[in-house]
């Protein structure tokens, strides 16, 4: 699995609009209502191209298993850029329950991860806050992130609420 920027001035809007049509219509579902309440939000972020603010999905084996918009901005109670991870929605074949529970903890551990990248990258950030669809996923991140904890690999790893909140180690500085 991959995460991929969606957007309107290529091919990956389309395509990933196309994929979750097709997976509605394999469940007799209304592609028109599905994700009602985020998608307008990810197909508006996809179509206006700003630096700071972009729609992803995570693309795998059976296509398009998530979507989510990415915001990059400085918040308050934090030293630097946060980049935030919201309208997370999982595809109609995970929601459906058409795929197993792992499929579902893979996508959501890629989103994760690729927010990480994110952060390394494009969307250069020192804390991610990833805002989570249920309690189950809560309960997950919390032992992913208490995991994350015991081997340091980041400077901290919360959950608060509804959000997963892992903050980078700042980067080491070279002595000249």
């Amino acid at each position: 699995m991959e995460l991929i920027r969606l957007s309107s001035s290529d091919e990956t809007l389309e395509e990933f609009s196309a994929d979750w049509n097709s997976q509605c219509e394999k469940l007799d579902e209304d592609s028109e209502s599905y994700g009602h309440a985020t998608m307008p939000i990810i197909r508006d972020f996809a179509e206006k191209q700003s630096d700071s603010e972009w729609a992803i999905a995570v693309k795998g084996e059976h296509g398009f298993m998530a979507a989510a918009v990415a915001i990059k901005a400085m918040q308050k109670g934090f030293n630097g850029y946060v980049l935030r991870i919201r309208e997370v929605t999982v595809c109609p074949l995970l929601d459906y329950g058409e795929l197993d529970e792992n499929t579902y903890i893979d996508t959501l551990v890629e989103l994760l991860n690729g927010a990480i990248k994110l952060s390394e990258s494009d969307l250069m950030a020192s804390h991610i806050k990833l805002h989570l669809r249920s309690p189950a996923d809560s309960a997950f991140f919390r032992t992913f992130g208490n995991t994350l904890d015991s081997k340091d690999v980041f400077a901290a790893t919360e959950t608060h609420g509804a959000w997963l909140v892992v903050s980078k180690a700042p980067q080491l500085q070279l002595a000249k």
